[in-house]
């Protein structure tokens, strides 16, 4: 199924994408090896998907904010529901100063040196570009060596609503309204007790992830939750 999202086809690579986010936990060291390949394969068939490199805009659709004709952005976007993380995949603005956090994050030769030797500003910025995501895939390798022992996607749910970035606790809202991917360990009793705290604090903050968070304290009937069952 990793195999496929290589596949130029939209539909073929929609075919598996759940599929992949249900294996969780599993998965995640396969999509990690994913982000170090740096094809640029233009999808086909993509209807009315609405993406940085659609070349028709109908109109309406579903938004993919993640530029997937690049096989490491398609490897992230599944990471990226999978874990609840903001790796920097949505972003594609590249500056000195996140290049300079990726080093003294994950270079040694920078804590020894105090600086780096990418010749950055000679390069084309399609080069650029293909740089600075392998540098990304270099830190979420970090990241999973040093979380993948504890690691639940239950566990990523509460990081992410309880994490400052608001894109992470898009992401996690997200999951809870709409998404029907399984998520070992979620129960209506665990979302009562530890998650939905999380969620009012969220209403409460006034902030951009406010209004999904209403909308999820809203529903008394809790159908997210019965949708979610009623497809496993």
């Amino acid at each position: 199924m990793v195999a496929q999202l290589r596949q130029p086809n939209f539909g073929a690579v929609y075919q598996v994408k759940d599929s992949i986010v249900n294996y969780q936990k599993e998965a995640i060291p396969k999509l990690i090896e994913l982000l170090k390949d740096t094809s640029f394969v233009k999808l086909k068939n993509t209807a009315d998907l609405i993406y940085p490199g659609a070349e028709k805009f109908y109109g309406h659709g579903w938004i993919v904010n993640y530029d997937i004709d690049w096989i490491s952005v398609r490897a992230a976007w599944l990471l990226e529901e999978i874990t609840f993380q903001n790796f920097g995949y949505r972003d594609l603005t590249i500056s000195e100063d996140k290049l300079m956090n990726l080093h003294k994050q994950n270079y040694t030769s920078y804590l020894q040196t105090g600086n780096h030797d990418i010749d950055f500003k000679d390069k084309t910025p399609r080069q650029q570009l293909i740089i600075y995501r392998l540098m990304l895939a270099d830190s979420v390798s970090k990241w999973w060596y040093k979380n993948k022992s504890t690691w639940t996607r239950f566990g990523a749910i509460k990081e992410a609503l309880t994490s400052v970035d608001e894109q992470r606790q898009g992401l996690a809202l997200q999951y809870l309204r709409f998404d029907k991917t399984m998520c070992d360990g979620l129960t209506l009793e665990n979302y009562k007790d530890e998650i939905k705290p999380l969620v009012q604090k969220i209403k409460h903050s006034k902030n951009v992830e406010a209004e999904q968070a209403t909308y999820l304290l809203d529903d008394n009937e809790y159908y997210w939750f019965k949708s979610k069952k009623s497809s496993h």
